[in-house]
């Protein structure tokens, strides 16, 4: 069921550009782009519109405000490239949550601050179920994100080892004499973890920050806080992607109902789509 709505509901979210939300960006104005959510298809399509619009408009930065669990890596892999292909500073406000994709997506910004409360890391890859990947499609997986975060986090200026650990709980993070993080679970650090300052360097992130209002004050960016808002299409496509676990439950419980009732014409018609 799922199969034939996707490409439908990519090209919704393509041709969204063209009922764009009213956003007015002057140059030298912050652009903040929402990350909240799955990392999906449609959400990949959002933040790159928002990363060409800043562009385009000659904006002094982009900050994505980021509330996410994760999602999905090749997404992430989207995102994370189109960050790296920007040419104006990048920031990460972490509001609540980096899990897993978005903490490797936060890794591909150039600055991070964190609320209060919340937390980055825990990015091994797994099944959509949940579930560990096999042993051998885990071990290739994961040595290719290795090699990938670690080149991203070293290019945005991060701890590299860091970036790591977040993905292999096999990484011990040493700085200095300190063993930050040993090895056999995954990282995760809070807010007060992620900006201790060892041998003049934070962990991680740049600071703490109350607001997207108090990062500002602090990174002393300039110009207009302009936040990017979802257009119609684009909310259509954030709500399907909700609903695609429940589209599929529903089409696998129509299929059944088929199979038991011959001739149960609507579960039959619904199971087909």
């Amino acid at each position: 069921m799922f199969r034939k709505i996707a490409p439908a509901l990519l090209f919704v979210v393509a041709i969204g550009p063209t009922a764009q939300g009213r956003e007015i960006i002057r140059k030298g104005d912050t652009v903040i782009v929402p990350l909240k959510g799955e990392v999906s298809p449609a959400l990949h399509l959002f933040v790159r519109r928002g990363l060409k619009l800043a562009e385009s408009a000659e904006a002094s930065a982009i900050v994505i405000e980021m509330n996410t669990y994760g999602g999905r890596l090749d997404s992430a892999e989207e995102i994370t490239s189109a960050l790296n292909r920007v040419t104006i500073p990048t920031y990460t406000y972490i509001d609540s949550n980096a899990g897993s994709a978005g903490a490797l997506i936060a890794l591909a910004t150039k600055h991070i601050y964190m609320a209060p409360v919340s937390a980055i890391g825990a990015a091994a890859p797994v099944l959509s179920t949940g579930q560990d990947l096999p042993e051998t499609i885990r071990e290739k997986t994961i040595s290719y994100w290795s090699a990938l975060v670690r080149n991203m986090a070293s290019q945005n200026g991060h701890n590299p080892d860091v970036g790591e650990a977040f993905m292999n709980k096999d990484k011990e993070v040493k700085i200095g004499d300190r063993v930050v993080h040993a090895k056999g679970s995954l990282l995760t650090l809070n807010a007060k973890e992620a900006t201790e300052m060892i041998n003049g360097k934070p962990v991680l992130a740049d600071g703490i920050a109350q607001s997207i209002d108090d990062l500002a004050k602090k990174a002393k960016l300039g110009g207009q806080l302009v936040r990017l808002q979802p257009t119609g299409f684009e909310q259509f496509a954030f709500w399907i992607t909700a609903l695609a676990p429940l589209l599929l439950l529903v089409g696998i419980v129509c299929a059944y109902l088929e199979f038991k009732i011959p001739g149960a014409t609507l579960p039959g018609i619904i199971a087909g789509t």
